[in-house]
């Protein structure tokens, strides 16, 4: 390849990498809009089984202790049948009754089933959503890594709306300390304990508020356990500074925490960035000195 097909090639290498970056920018954004849009209509949708489940049992459970009272009073009906003052009487009330109870039963059934279909209708669409952006996201942050704090709310929804998921929480977090650990050693110490920081508070909103029915399962159980002995060896190994969280007897607001430790999050990652820029800006301009330093000593040499 000649000299300036080589520059021409590097030309449209740039300009396509530029042209995509813009595209991802707006792929990000719409990926980010539908990510919202969706975790609302979840977290609407689960909102809406927590209030039904516990209303239901209750009518259900009530129309099982009105159908046994029912059955005592038609026995007793039939023990006293000539006291009665209207067979006809007795008989209408006991269909009525009937009627109500089974009508009870069919409402609270078909109002858990409604509620049933529509969060499992919003969880999948979530989990598309999810997905989606986080696809999306990494592509943005290898192509535009200066825009990535302006999707910081949406990185954090998406601990949020892990919530929507049985044990979903538990298992992002899991995940992510499992592909975070190699890396570990070669962060800044800021970065570091801002990230550890941000992993133990995760860790201890879980245990303060379970973030699902079956929270208590022997296999959340032992996971729990995993992860945080992994925090711990984390913490022991790089003794990146002290962090109260990892304290049993320390509680807070773990949201606010979490929040407020992503924020120390993306100003370190950001700071590292701003510091291997300029540092790679100095070794830059370097180069080019010396390269001149070098070309002027020729030049005086050849003269």
């Amino acid at each position: 390849m000649t000299p300036s097909l080589a520059q021409l090639a590097e030309l449209v290498r740039q300009a396509e990498a530029k042209t995509r970056a813009r595209k991802v920018e707006s792929e990000a954004r719409q990926a980010a809009e539908h990510f919202r849009a969706a975790e609302k209509r979840s977290r609407e949708a689960l909102e809406r089984m927590r209030a039904a489940r516990p209303a239901c049992a209750r009518a259900l459970e009530q129309a099982d202790a009105d159908e046994l009272l029912l059955k005592d009073l038609v026995r007793k009906l039939a023990q006293f049948k000539s006291s009665l003052a209207s067979d006809a009487d007795a008989e209408q009330l006991v269909a009525t009754t009937e009627a109500e109870i089974a009508r009870t039963r069919a409402e609270a059934k078909a109002e858990l089933e409604a509620a049933g279909k529509d969060l499992d209708e919003a969880r999948r669409d979530l989990r598309t959503a999810v997905d989606a952006y986080r696809q999306i996201r990494r592509e943005l942050e290898r192509l535009t890594p200066e825009l990535v704090e302006q999707f910081a709310d949406e990185d954090r929804l998406l601990w949020d709306a892990e919530s929507h998921f049985p044990g979903g929480q538990l298992q992002l977090l899991a995940h992510e300390v499992e592909a975070g650990m190699h890396a570990f050693g070669h962060l800044a110490k800021l970065e570091q304990y801002a990230r550890l920081k941000v992993w133990i508070g995760r860790f201890r909103y879980h245990q303060a508020g379970p973030d699902r029915d079956g929270e208590g399962s022997e296999e959340v159980q032992t996971l729990a356990h995993k992860v945080f002995h992994q925090l711990k060896f984390l913490s022991r190994q790089h003794e990146p500074g002290y962090i109260e969280a990892f304290r049993q007897d320390f509680s807070t607001d773990w949201a606010a925490y979490v929040a407020e430790a992503q924020d120390q999050l993306v100003q370190a990652i950001e700071s590292q960035r701003r510091a291997r820029a300029e540092a790679e800006a100095r070794r830059a301009g370097g180069s080019n000195g010396d390269g001149r330093h070098d070309e002027a000593d020729g030049e005086e040499q050849a003269g």
